[in-house]
């Protein structure tokens, strides 16, 4: 049902994310902490995703948190 990524599609999102970092870094600092939080969660999202399946529901099926 759900497809998993291949390996070269999640390198790209995790290189992908670090430039958004990179990039992103100075106008975090000065933007209202609650955007700064969605874009962060964002970041999160696209570090840890490895396949077509959410990721809250991945994280159930294993049983494991975010910390």
């Amino acid at each position: 049902m759900y497809t998993q990524f291949s390996m070269a599609n999640i390198i790209s999102r995790r290189i992908y994310t670090i430039l958004l970092v990179f990039v992103c870094f100075p106008v975090l600092l000065f933007i209202p902490i609650n955007k700064r939080t969605r874009f962060t969660s964002y970041m999160y999202r696209c570090w840890s995703q490895t396949s077509t399946k959410p990721l809250w529901l991945s994280r159930l099926e294993h049983g494991t948190s975010r910390r």
